[in-house]
């Protein structure tokens, strides 16, 4: 009786040359991490934008990532979030394009008069 699982298991074993050659020159690292200390990693590589390789170069110091650059574009992706989330604005009567407001310029400040002047406000407020 021929074992057939010997012979599949010898198929799925057999890599290219290639394949060895680079296995042996990059070896794989494992390790367990708590599940915190992992959420932990894996938030500080999002937040870096690097992958767990790349991290560890960098903590080797085989590899320069600019923290700064990448602090700027996290912080300009915040910030055009914080616009599109948050920003205040309204159409121009003439032409229908939106004009976008800045917090507390003039025209701000004259909405805010405006809604208190007609005693714009909260429905609870106004017993409704």
């Amino acid at each position: 009786m021929v074992n057939h699982r010997v012979n599949d298991m010898a198929k799925a074993t057999h890599k290219p040359p290639a394949r060895v050659r680079y296995e042996q020159s990059h070896p794989t690292i494992s390790f367990r991490l708590s599940r915190d200390v992992y959420n932990l990693l894996q938030q500080r590589l999002e937040d870096l934008g690097v992958s767990a390789a790349d991290f560890i170069k960098e903590s080797l110091g085989l590899v320069h990532t600019d923290i700064g650059e990448l602090k700027q574009a996290a912080w300009g992706e915040g910030y055009d979030q914080g616009i599109e989330d948050c920003e205040i604005w309204y159409y121009c009567a003439v032409c229908g394009k939106r004009i976008d407001m800045s917090p507390n310029s003039d025209s701000h400040k004259a909405m805010i008069g405006y809604m208190k002047e007609h005693r714009w406000g909260h429905v609870s407020c106004h017993g409704e």
